[in-house]
């Protein structure tokens, strides 16, 4: 359909408009003998773009973004390369004039955080379910992309653990007899170092353990210590558990295991489920040997840990609660727990109701004449280990439009939102307005997304998506090189990412200008990354409590997330920072335009070859300029990673005689020159290529798929949408809301409906 339409109208202008700039700019490297990247542009005529849209597609982006001609080539004006672009622009159907049936997408899954929350807000109970579950592959940047999703036999048997964990808590009654005891050895803490029989904290932080507790309640929390001692103080600790409850500080005197002391507190958690116990170490100290003087090292020393209950009696979990007292009211026990598991089941797989055959068969998974809890339990299981939970069937309803699509229900649509807003699942309030049909609508499904936007469960999308955007999520396990940067901590690398977490979602809660996430002179920061940025008491605009403040990075060179720390240290290697990857970075993020990789056999150009140690890397990237199978890309990425050398690998501003720092500039391929963060910001902020990219991420962020070309369409229309002098991230989420893409189905989709999907 769509190259149908193409081919009605690409003859239009095609000799005035694109031949000329084809001839004059581009079959010197893609006409004829000398074609590369399997290109040849020699042959083109008006139906080339009907037969291959996907490779003009892309011919078009290399124009706008200033790689083609490429460097050294006689370079067209800014007329002849904007008359092209628009021209290609609307023959593509990039205006939105053109728009295509829906894509099929294949079924979609839970992810890990998906589940976590569905047992947090469907049972109450909190649950690690990294701790249970495969770790959830990524597509196209996140990690709900169901294209890139799958469920083998293995996982299927992390999923029935998972299952049984979830059950057991969410049903969990006070066991007869003395409350239990949970003892947890050096091989089960985490937070330090095992050494032999002892567990070693040499820095600041908890070493624990994540205990099941079966509900919420007070526990009893032991813990047998001693220290190496050094300097004026003696070891301070505190007992913790969960994230609330917090004993009382005290002196850890023993000086070795054979004075070994045993602290305990009493505690109160709000939730049962995986529940962080353990001992916090709060004073390190350490002196190197210095004058004669020998060095001095305070460490920590755990032998183990016990939690023991619950200690307050009576306090079965809500669930059970409500379910012993529905079973003690009927008059027929039976049709009681039949109701209760139709009820249980409804909510847990997302639809309006269950029928009877299915009641039946989750209540066949234990003995007709077990005790009630255990039956239940059983049947928690099985609802939990479905195909009708794990995954989200979705048929739509109603007639078929000419886009061959079909509206999705309102439990459907439920599904979808929570999933893209909460990072979750329906909870029964929302299950409850599909009920009643308020999803029926298009206006009905806006106004519920606002009122979820309000709910403080939306700040699981901005943290979800900010990570996977700004491709964080390598700082959970990357660490610099402590030689190189011997200051560097792991409080200081989580401040660096709770930063950027909190910068996006003061920009989404105060619906702040998209433009300050590239150009902003404002950030959030506490202690730590205020000495590490060199901000004072007089750049602090606001106190955030829990020592974070709004601070002015106007008298600096840093600029919106350019400048933060977590940004720069996860495109650095561990030694030194890595304007390679900045550059990349700035390009695929902020621009959405990545590079592809190297060819095959293709080093980068990163490290230096034998005779280049002594070249700094501007004169490295110039020598390899000369091989075309480099400098194409190279000459994208590297001038704006060279605007971020002012920094070092772990986001520190260099000294002011610091050579990197004086080679903080950059040329684009377009001519443009800049020099330092500050003018490489003001650079990026005259494109509108952020806007765009920006719309397109959060757009597969929320739709679970890839964009495709036919979704040119989608983007646009967000963007009309938008504020031209304050576009905001609620505004982009909402506009995903409201497209066709988010509330209706292509009609080819392969998904089973709901009563099709067997349990066996």
């Amino acid at each position: 359909m769509l190259a149908l339409m193409l081919a009605l109208v690409v003859g239009d202008g095609f000799d005035e408009a694109a031949r000329p700039f084809i001839e004059a700019h581009c079959l010197r490297c893609h006409g004829g003998a000398s074609t590369q990247g399997d290109l040849d542009l020699s042959t083109a005529d008006a139906s080339a773009l009907a037969r291959s849209p996907e490779e003009w597609d892309w011919l078009l982006e290399r124009v706008e973004l200033g790689e083609m001609p490429p460097p050294g080539e006689a370079a067209p004006s800014a007329q002849e390369r904007e008359r092209f672009s628009a021209w290609m622009r609307t023959q593509l159907g990039a205006s939105g004039d053109v728009v295509g049936d829906l894509p099929e997408v294949p079924l979609r899954r839970l992810t890990v955080a998906e589940y976590a929350a569905a047992a947090r807000d469907l049972f109450d109970v909190s649950i690690d379910a990294k701790r249970y579950l495969p770790e959830d592959a990524v597509g196209f940047g996140f990690d709900h992309v169901s294209a890139a999703q799958s469920l083998s036999d293995l996982d299927f048997r992390r999923y029935l653990e998972a299952a049984e964990a979830v059950a057991d808590r969410a049903l969990a009654a006070d066991e007869p007899g003395p409350p239990r005891v949970r003892r947890y050895v050096p091989s089960d803490l985490t937070g330090g170092a095992p050494r032999g029989r002892t567990y070693w904290l040499h820095t600041r932080g908890v070493a624990g353990v994540l205990a099941p507790l079966p509900r919420a309640g007070e526990y009893l929390v032991r813990a047998q210590v001693w220290g190496q001692q050094a300097g004026d103080e003696a070891c301070e600790i505190r007992l913790v558990l969960g994230d609330r409850g917090r004993g009382r500080v005290e002196e850890a005197r023993g000086p070795r295991a054979e004075a070994a002391e045993v602290f305990e507190a009493r505690l109160r958690v709000d939730a049962g489920g995986d529940v962080l116990a353990g001992v916090e170490f709060r004073n390190d100290f350490y002196r190197p040997a210095k004058d004669g003087m020998r060095a001095a090292d305070r460490n920590l020393a755990v032998d183990w840990v016990e939690v023991v209950g619950p200690l307050d009696k009576g306090g079965s979990t809500r669930l059970w609660t409500r379910c012993s007292e529905r079973l003690a009211e009927a008059d027929d026990p039976e049709e009681a727990l039949e109701s209760l598991v139709a009820s249980l089941a409804a909510n847990t797989w997302r639809v309006a109701a269950v029928e009877s055959g299915d009641v039946r068969r989750l209540l066949s998974l234990s003995d007709q004449d077990d005790e009630p809890r255990a039956r239940l339990r059983a049947a928690l299981v099985g609802l939990l280990v479905s195909p009708r939970f794990l995954f989200k069937p979705e048929v739509g309803t109603g007639e078929v439009d000419a886009r061959r699509s079909r509206r999705l229900s309102g439990h459907e649509l439920a599904t979808r939102l929570a999933g893209f807003l909460w990072n979750g699942v329906p909870d029964r309030g929302l299950l409850e307005v599909a009920r009643t049909g308020g999803l029926n609508t298009e206006d009905g499904v806006l106004l519920v997304a606002e009122e979820m936007i309000a709910d403080e469960r939306a700040d699981a999308l901005v943290r979800s998506f900010g990570e996977q955007w700004l491709q964080l999520r390598v700082l959970a396990t990357k660490r610099p090189d402590r030689r190189a940067f011997p200051g560097f901590s792991t409080r200081l690398l989580r401040s660096m990412v709770e930063e950027t977490a909190r910068v996006l979602l003061r920009s989404f809660r105060e619906e702040r200008s998209l433009w300050e996430l590239v150009d902003g002179t404002e950030t959030v920061v506490d202690l730590r990354l205020a000495k590490l940025y060199g901000l004072d008491r007089e750049d602090r605009l606001e106190s955030l409590g829990g020592g974070w403040y709004v601070s002015d990075l106007s008298r600096t060179e840093r600029r919106g997330l350019l400048g933060h720390a977590s940004v720069l240290f996860a495109t650095s290697e561990s030694t030194r920072s890595s304007p390679v990857k900045r550059g990349k970075w700035v390009l695929d993020v902020l621009l959405g335009s990545a590079p592809p990789p190297p060819p095959p056999g293709v080093d980068g150009l990163d490290e230096a070859a034998p005779g280049e140690e002594g070249l700094s890397f501007k004169e490295r990237f110039a020598r390899h300029r000369a091989d075309p199978n480099c400098a194409a890309c190279h000459a994208r990425m590297d001038p704006l990673g060279f605007g971020l050398e002012a920094y070092t690998a772990v986001g520190a501003l260099r000294a002011p005689g610091d050579p990197l720092r004086l080679e903080a500039a950059g040329e684009l391929p377009d001519g443009r020159t800049f020099t330092g963060p500050a003018e490489l910001a003001a650079v990026l902020r005259s494109e509108d290529r952020f806007l765009e990219a920006f719309v397109e991420r959060m757009s597969i962020y929320g739709l679970g798929r890839a964009l495709e070309r036919g979704d040119r369409a989608l983007v646009a229309q967000i963007i009309d949408g938008l504020d031209p002098g304050r576009p905001t991230m609620k505004r982009v989420i909402l506009g995903v809301v409201a497209s066709d893409e988010f509330q209706r189905i292509s009609t080819g989709v392969q998904t089973p409906r709901a009563a099709e999907v067997d349990d066996e």
